[in-house]
């Protein structure tokens, strides 16, 4: 089981986030509601390889960018999908999130998926890197984060 900073304990299981991941998207059409169940789709695979002992070389080809490569690829405004900047969470500043506060929600989402793409890059090109564990724990840091801000 992963660590967590106390702002991010409510999102711990696989159903709580997900059960999450559908409250933020429920208000949402379109091109964020799409975007969103991408997220929801990606933060399963991490929990997967967190949780469930899946190996990160098995979860790794299933990730999916196609939502957010479109909407990027379209000039989409990120920040759509919660408008405030990333609040000091309690407990934030002792942890590897502590650089995101005050930061846009587009930030953070541009960061994830360059993040995956990372871990799809290295697992082409690199597979049995020691490091893949752990950057797919980051990813999902950074996407509990996400359902964090949205509330």
């Amino acid at each position: 089981m992963i660590e967590l900073l106390p702002a991010l304990e409510g999102f711990i299981s696989t159903a709580k986030a997900m059960a999450s991941f559908d409250a933020f998207r429920k208000n949402r059409k379109g091109d964020a509601r799409a975007l969103i169940e991408e997220l929801k789709g990606n933060s399963r695979l991490c929990f997967r390889v967190i949780t469930d002992g899946v190996s990160p070389e098995t979860v790794i080809p299933h990730f999916v960018t196609t939502e957010f490569d479109r909407l990027n690829k379209a000039g989409f405004n990120f920040n759509l999908l919660q408008r405030k900047r990333i609040p000091p969470f309690p407990g934030i500043e002792r942890t590897d999130l502590a650089s995101w506060t005050d930061k846009t929600t587009e930030a953070l989402i541009v960061n994830i998926y360059d993040k995956i793409k990372n871990v799809q890059s290295i697992h082409q090109f690199a597979s049995g890197n020691a490091s893949i564990r752990r950057r797919i724990i980051n990813i999902h840091k950074r996407i509990l984060l996400l359902l964090r801000h949205a509330e």
